[in-house]
């Protein structure tokens, strides 16, 4: 038996903040494809406009939820899970997960969390009160979902939750969308026969992405290079103190930081190589986007890049931390330009091979009808 059957079943998505970023991408690609269902979006802090992506429309709810403890948003959540009557509570990263006991007061159903990275102060996952809240709450949940196989080992491993409740759900992207585009000569948009190598960087300006490390790694690259670019998509608490950071090693020329954009496919097909420079991450969809769009992938070695990337493949892995390898690792791109397109063609279709958003949507309905006991 599946959702399709019978009344429309009603998916609660419950979230730390819903802004732009990866895992709001990730909600965002399967509500829209996920027709077949009704979605609410609960953010326990507050919620943009990021919105507007959603094809059907979908209703957000904020629960300004206030720093530290706030067992106001509690009650908040159980007032409103009451309203909303969802069949299934799906929640994200650790910020969540202690809903679930709410969510049962107020009859939900069914429970799905999904762990899609770390925190910036625990890259590894080792803070054993975090841990241990992931264990307090598992007899609340039916599954919990890992998008990566870091992400699948530590949850049994590490957090010692039951193997048979840890679900792999590798992060999936409309290959449709997000592929080459080419000018009229047939040549790639981004490696065309340019003196400049254009680099690019999508991300939430926050201390976990360690933007602070690709400045510095650009910086040090731009003293033997003249004919590099690099340019930053994203915003946040960071975006003041890294242009500035910028300016003061003279490469602020160099550098242009976008702001938050919609025209993501665009702006990887304009450029070279993509780089990354995370301390910690799940599945990474911007990663997945760059290289669906044939793009050369230069990453810190965590999470689960090591799934995604293989060195002078697809691209290359660096230590987290280390400016001095990030840079030597962008500098070998611009010596051997023609890596990029080989590279950048490997790393295409490895993302059809593996990464498709068809897969992702059958697995999470798939999750979702057995919560319920529908199969």
């Amino acid at each position: 038996m599946s959702l399709l059957v019978g009344q429309k079943k009603v998916i609660a998505h419950l979230i730390y903040r819903f802004d732009i970023g990866g895992l709001e991408r990730v909600m965002v690609n399967c509500i829209n494809a996920m027709p077949e269902c009704d979605h609410v979006i609960i953010a326990l802090t507050e919620a943009s406009d990021f919105a507007h992506h959603l094809n059907q429309e979908t209703p957000v709810y904020a629960l300004n939820k206030s720093q530290g403890k706030d067992l106001g948003s509690h009650w908040r959540l159980l007032g409103l899970l009451r309203k909303v009557k969802p069949n299934v509570l799906h929640t994200y990263n650790l910020a969540a997960i202690e809903y679930h006991p709410i969510a049962y007061l107020a009859g939900v159903k069914g429970h799905i969390h999904a762990e899609h990275g770390r925190e910036v102060s625990d890259p590894l996952g080792l803070n054993t009160k975090h841990n241990f809240l992931r264990r307090l709450m598992s007899p609340f949940i039916d599954h919990y979902v890992a998008v990566s196989t870091d992400l699948q080992h530590w949850l049994t491993d590490v957090v010692e939750i039951l193997p048979k409740k840890v679900t792999l759900i590798r992060n999936g992207i409309d290959t449709s969308r997000f592929s080459p585009s080419y000018n009229e000569d047939n040549e790639k948009l981004g490696t065309v026969k340019s003196s400049t190598v254009n680099f690019i960087h999508v991300a939430r300006l926050n201390p976990v992405k360690d933007q602070q490390n690709l400045i510095n790694a650009f910086a040090q690259l731009s003293h033997q290079y003249r004919n590099i670019h690099l340019t930053v998509v994203g915003d946040g608490e960071l975006m003041d103190m890294l242009t500035e950071l910028s300016t003061s090693l003279g490469i602020a020329e160099k550098v242009t930081f976008t702001g938050a954009r919609d025209d993501i496919a665009n702006l990887l097909n304009a450029a070279d190589v993509f780089v990354l420079s995370s301390i910690a991450e799940g599945i990474p969809m911007t990663v997945l986007e760059a290289m669906a769009s044939g793009l050369p992938v230069i990453s810190t070695n965590v999470g689960g890049l090591s799934e995604l990337i293989t060195e002078n493949q697809t691209g290359k892995l660096v230590p987290a931390e280390q400016s001095q390898a990030l840079a030597s690792a962008m500098g070998d791109y611009v010596k051997y330009p023609e890596n990029i397109t080989l590279h950048g063609k490997n790393a295409q279709h490895f993302i059809i091979d593996n990464f498709s958003e068809q897969s992702m949507i059958k697995a999470y309905q798939q999750l979702y009808s057995s919560s319920l006991g529908l199969n």
